[in-house]
This record gives structure tokens, C-alpha cells and sequence, in this order.
């Protein structure tokens, strides 16, 4: 039997597991905060000299996107390391840049635009054509920048960033409306409150020390 999709819960579980760590782990925490946060300046410089040549190329291609970046999350990085027995310094795919688009046919262009700016390490995880079974969606693709720094790029459309960010009902509603705006009193802004509430009181609800 299939698990049932997730509901709104992408932003609570993330803010979960880095809390988690944090408390349970707080060495290993604060040890990547602290290495993460060294050259912060010149690691937010990468991103957004990464995130403007991606602008500028998708503008070129006739490619509508839009597109935004960010260091992952902390959980995320530690899970990485263990599972691949690996120190921070070898991780790839540590900086994130996203791409949004309107459909699925844009997905694949953009992908192929991305493979023309810079060099790809083997092996794309295409979770368009076989999504995941909480119904995520989306294209990631790790590469190399012009200063040898690797960094992943994750692509998908608007829609299936809804479902990923709100969960499976938001994905509904929006199916339902046949917009993709977000009015205050809708479903999905309704989870989207329900998520920042929850995130406010898994931090109340942790002990100081």
C-alpha cells in the first residue's frame, strides 16, 4: 500500500529535523553552523552570480523562469555526510539554485539550457517522469560553476512546487481553481498559516537549556 501524501508538512519537517539535530547532536550542529557560516559573503556571492547567469541564459533561451537560490539546510548536509561517509568539504552539492517554470516541456528545456552553461556530474534524478511516493516532483541536475565550486540545480513547475511546499492538498485546490494565485482565504494559504503556527510552536515547545 502507497503511504498516504504528505499534507502540508514540508516546512514543519525541515524545520524539525534541523531542530532535532541542533538538541540532539548540538557538536555536530553547531560544528557545521560554524564552517557553513565561514566566508558567508563570498559563499552568497557564488549563489547569486550563479542564480543571475541562469536568469540571463533562460531570457536568451525564450525559457520564462524564475529563479532563486540558497545554501541547503543543516539536517540535510549532516544526512549526506553519514549516508556517504563524507567530511563537509566533500560535498557537492551544497549550494541549491531552483527554477520554476510554467509547465513540464519547460522543465526539460531548461534542463538542457543548464547542461550547455556548465559541465554536469553523471546521472540526472528525474522525479518528473517517476515522482516520489509523497507525490514530490522536479528535475535535479548537480554541476560544476565557472570557479570549480559544484552546486545542484532543481527544476520543476509552479504547481509542482505547491505540492512540495503545502503538500497534496494544496495540489487539489489548485486543480479545482484553475489559477495560480493565491487568494488570503484559500486552502493553500490557510496550510501556509498552519505551517508557520506549528514552526513557532516547535520552537516554544523546546526546553531551554
Amino acid at each position: 500500500m502507497r503511504p498516504l501524501p504528505t499534507v502540508g508538512i514540508s516546512k514543519i519537517k525541515i524545520e524539525l529535523d534541523d531542530l532535532s539535530l541542533k538538541f540532539l547532536k548540538p557538536d555536530v550542529y553547531y560544528d557545521l553552523v560554524e564552517k557553513v557560516d565561514l566566508r558567508k559573503d563570498a559563499r552568497e556571492a557564488f549563489v547569486q552570480e550563479i542564480v543571475d547567469e541562469v536568469k540571463n541564459h533562460m531570457k536568451e533561451a525564450g525559457v520564462d523562469a524564475t529563479v532563486g537560490g540558497r545554501v541547503k539546510h543543516f539536517f540535510s548536509i549532516y544526512k549526506k555526510m553519514v549516508n556517504q561517509n563524507k567530511t563537509l568539504d566533500q560535498i557537492y552539492d551544497l549550494f541549491a539554485v531552483r527554477i520554476m517554470v510554467d509547465n513540464v516541456k519547460d522543465c526539460y528545456a531548461a534542463l538542457g539550457v543548464i547542461h550547455e552553461m556548465y559541465k554536469p556530474y553523471p546521472g540526472v534524478k528525474d522525479y518528473i517522469a517517476m515522482p516520489k511516493q509523497n507525490m514530490y516532483q522536479s528535475l535535479h541536475t548537480t554541476l560544476i560553476g565557472s570557479n570549480g565550486q559544484p552546486f545542484e540545480i532543481q527544476i520543476r513547475t509552479y504547481e509542482m512546487h505547491r505540492t512540495a511546499e503545502y503538500g497534496i492538498a494544496a495540489h487539489w485546490k489548485y486543480k479545482e481553481s484553475g489559477s495560480g494565485q493565491v487568494a488570503a482565504g484559500s486552502e493553500e494559504a490557510k496550510l501556509s498559516c498552519c505551517a508557520r503556527y506549528w514552526n513557532g510552536r516547535g520552537t516554544r515547545m523546546i526546553p531551554k537549556e
